[in-house]
């Protein structure tokens, strides 16, 4: 009687255990807008999560990336003839389930700025989505 409970112990903590390993990872999305700018419309930003290139964000596009909840690093990099530097990092708490929304704003440096939902949802009203970040998304499509 005790070997049979011994061993359905052991088996009940294997399960437990198999199943809170597969358990699904918490995200939230993250959306890059950039609405209309007359300086440098014609090349495309580099937009960066943890050091990491996501998307080429063309004049008048956002583009949505699901990523872990957390704390984040994004920065966003010009590629036209001025400065090619990297805008300063901005850190960023991703949220399970929930979006962060940020803009990226062309003055004397190009950065990126946290919108607010009701404004950002204003702000994607007048762009379009980007659905092929990289040229490696292309190649597929």
């Amino acid at each position: 009687m005790k070997y049979k409970i011994f061993i359905l112990c052991l088996f009940s903590i294997g399960i437990t255990c198999l199943f809170s390993a597969f358990k699904p990872q918490e995200t939230g999305q993250v959306y890059f807008i950039r609405s209309t700018n007359s300086t440098g419309s014609a090349i495309a930003y580099k937009v960066y999560i943890d050091d990491k290139l996501v998307c080429n964000l063309k004049n008048k596009r956002f583009s949505v990336h699901d990523i872990a909840a957390g704390e984040h690093t994004v920065s966003i990099q010009g590629t036209g003839l001025g400065s090619h530097a990297k805008s300063r990092p901005f850190k960023i708490n991703v949220t399970a389930d929930k979006s962060n929304y940020l803009v990226a704003v062309n003055g004397p440096d190009l950065y990126l700025v946290e919108a607010v939902e009701p404004s950002a949802q204003e702000l994607l009203k007048k762009v379009a989505p980007t659905t092929a970040c990289l040229p490696a998304d292309k190649k597929g499509k």
